[in-house]
């Protein structure tokens, strides 16, 4: 703390005023500060009497004495991103059989034409062909949890060595990260649902084939209701970069900007944290109306901002009409009638860039298994996609998400490490 009366850097002097005294013993109390030092940030939760201009006020006296830099802002409100106005439902009934496009005995993945359409199948055999030792990876949903017990997911889940938990509930503080809401659960198994267990659906980011060497560790921020906060979404991020997840999936966002939100996404890209965003369903030019944190990904690598796309009937693909995008936005995924997991072990269609954002994410993580790191991955993926998607904001420096290019990249990167001797 500061003394009550402070001599500043230039040699004047600053009397500490009674907030600046109240901001002080507010700060003394226990449990007062989350100390986020992984992405560089901390929050101060306060019942006291002082409010967040108080507590800037107080902090830039500090700042002059203390040749420190501060950012303080009031905690705000991020939530899931609405869903698209129309898309059509198709009959989950008629997903049984497997793929063979895929190669996967999952019944529902006869209804994941999303898989085709980024050529995972291929992918999984390319570098299962390859056959290079797969590393560990962790992949960190940050939503609304998940369906804990849900049988094509229960074997896929990270497990915390501390305590033998699947993640974190940041607004109880506690280990059940149940999802009421099923936005988590959905996400969940689009990227990394168990594959070739001859049950539901195949996911994207384990190879095909081989035991699974992307796990899921589940951040729950937003409530059964849809809504978080900043202040908790940065603790789900520092809890993934703490805890050594290489990727990240965030399916959701706000129009108003936060500079602390954007120091902590700014500081887990430097650290080499790969964070795939959710671009939005609002249809709108992200450079005329930006959303975060997905905008942010004009500024920072290796973060990605996703946006949907749509495929016809004839393989056509263009970006779907309720995506936004913009400058910040170089890839696409399928976001189109989206199979995938839902709470109660069962099984449903969505639509939206929060389902295209995942299939992302699976592919980030994926290439992470075959030894890529940060800004190599989110290369790979930008430099392997499929260019020239139509869309209505004039975007030319955009593609579709192509898995197979990308594992081809991947593999000719750590092949010609190898032969340097890195």
């Amino acid at each position: 703390m500061m003394a009550q009366v402070i001599a500043g850097s230039g040699g004047g002097i600053y009397t500490l005023s009674q907030d600046d005294r109240e901001c002080e013993r507010c700060f003394a109390q226990d449990g007062m500060v989350y100390d986020l030092k992984a992405i560089g940030i901390q929050i101060v939760e306060s019942e006291c009497s002082v409010g967040h201009s108080q507590i800037l006020n107080y902090l830039k006296k500090a700042e002059d004495v203390l040749g420190i830099e501060f950012q303080c802002e009031p905690d705000s409100e991020v939530s899931l991103i609405p869903d698209p106005p129309s898309h059509t439902t198709q009959d989950s009934a008629n997903c049984t059989g497997g793929n063979s496009v895929l190669g996967t005995n999952d019944p529902g993945s006869s209804c994941q034409r999303n898989l085709e359409i980024i050529h995972i199948g291929a992918a999984w055999r390319a570098a299962r062909s390859a056959g290079r030792e797969l590393k560990d990876v962790v992949l960190a949903i940050s939503d609304t949890g998940v369906d804990m017990t849900h049988p094509d997911l229960v074997n896929q889940f990270w497990r915390n060595p501390a305590d033998n938990s699947i993640g974190y509930n940041f607004i109880t503080n506690t280990t059940n990260v149940t999802d009421g809401e099923g936005h988590g659960t959905h996400c969940a198994g689009n990227a990394a649902a168990q594959t070739n267990n001859s049950i539901g659906i195949a996911g994207v980011a384990n190879i095909n084939g081989s035991v699974p060497h992307v796990k899921l560790m589940i951040l729950k921020f937003l409530s059964d209701t849809g809504s978080g906060s900043i202040s908790d979404e940065m603790r789900a991020l520092n809890f993934a970069v703490e805890n050594g997840a290489t990727v990240s999936s965030h399916s959701y966002g706000s129009v108003s900007t936060n500079e602390v939100e954007r120091t902590g996404f700014k500081n887990a890209a430097a650290a080499g944290h790969v964070a795939v965003t959710a671009a939005g369903n609002r249809g709108n030019n992200l450079d005329d109306s930006p959303f975060y944190p997905c905008s942010f990904a004009k500024d920072f690598t290796p973060m990605l901002c996703v946006a949907a796309s749509k495929t016809d009937p004839v393989g056509h693909v263009s970006m779907a009409d309720f995506s936004s995008a913009g400058s910040a936005t170089k890839i696409v995924a399928p976001g189109v009638d989206i199979y995938s997991t839902i709470p109660g072990g069962s099984y449903d269609y969505k639509s939206g860039t929060s389902m295209s954002t995942p299939t992302a994410a699976g592919v980030a993580a994926l290439l992470a298994t075959l030894g890529l790191k940060g800004q190599d991955i989110t290369n790979t993926i930008i430099n392997s996609r499929t260019a020239g998607i139509d869309n209505p904001f004039g975007l030319s420096d955009i593609g579709e998400v192509d898995a197979l290019k990308a594992v081809q990249q991947a593999l000719r990167q750590v092949s010609s490490r190898y032969f340097r001797g890195e």
